[in-house]
């Protein structure tokens, strides 16, 4: 996982809008109670895949990874809160970004995951390309 996931983590872990929600990384493969019982925001990274787009990818991404946070949430709360959860998240994500590391937001539509009994939704944003050179200054 790059670094900016786990800056944008760390800040998370320490602001009042994630203080109801169960915080995990992606690649920790850490399990969460079912049914869903408070909302669960995923931290991850993935790589572009620039291959399967014939028509549409106009958009020059200039890194090759994306930050992806997953949202899900219990079934009684609604697809109307996860959208709403979502887009708060994707404010305030951006606002925690000092660096002005994201370079755009994309949100998919909250659907229901009828495997777990809650809605889902997830957001990517697009990484400005930085070259960190770990112990030069």
């Amino acid at each position: 996982m790059n670094s900016f996931i786990d800056e944008i983590y760390t800040l998370a872990e320490n602001d009042s809008l994630f203080e109801n929600c169960k915080l995990m990384k992606a690649n920790d493969f850490e399990k969460f109670a079912f049914p869903v019982n408070k909302p669960v925001v995923s931290f991850g990274s993935e790589k572009y895949d620039r291959m399967n787009f014939l028509l549409g990818y106009d958009i020059v991404e200039s890194a090759d990874e994306k930050a992806v946070i997953n949202v899900v949430t219990d079934e009684k709360q609604g697809g109307a809160f996860c959208e709403e959860l979502a887009k708060n998240i994707c404010i305030r994500l951006i606002e925690l970004d000092e660096g002005k590391n994201i370079i755009s937001v994309a949100v998919d539509r909250c659907v229901f995951d009828k495997n777990i009994f809650a809605y889902k939704i997830k957001i990517t944003f697009g990484l400005r390309e930085t070259i960190i050179k770990m112990g030069e200054e």
